[in-house]
């Protein structure tokens, strides 16, 4: 059962003791970069969560709501008001 495993590996202050000194490395942390770096690639999550539509880049500050949603209308929803932004401003 996929709950009992989590709640196993929640439980295990081992994992969470290594895991706090691996996060709070800074050997281990990552740049975001500067917002205005030229990329040739980059990537992006869009998701659906309580209601909202949130564009999900590291390179911000953090999430950016675009209006609402629903499950059923998110792929409908993040095509019109995200991808269709980012397309506009890099065809």
């Amino acid at each position: 059962d996929n709950i009992q495993k989590a709640e196993i590996l929640e439980g295990d202050d081992e994992i969470e003791s290594k895991h706090d000194a691996a996060t709070s490395d800074r050997d281990n942390q990552t740049s975001r970069g500067n917002i205005d770096d030229k990329l040739e690639t980059h990537f992006v999550a869009v998701v659906c969560k309580d209601g909202g539509l949130y564009e999900l880049d590291g390179r911000k500050e953090g999430p950016v709501r675009h209006g609402d949603t629903s499950p059923e209308n998110f792929l409908k929803d993040a095509c019109e008001k995200v991808v269709q932004t980012f397309m506009y401003r890099d065809p």
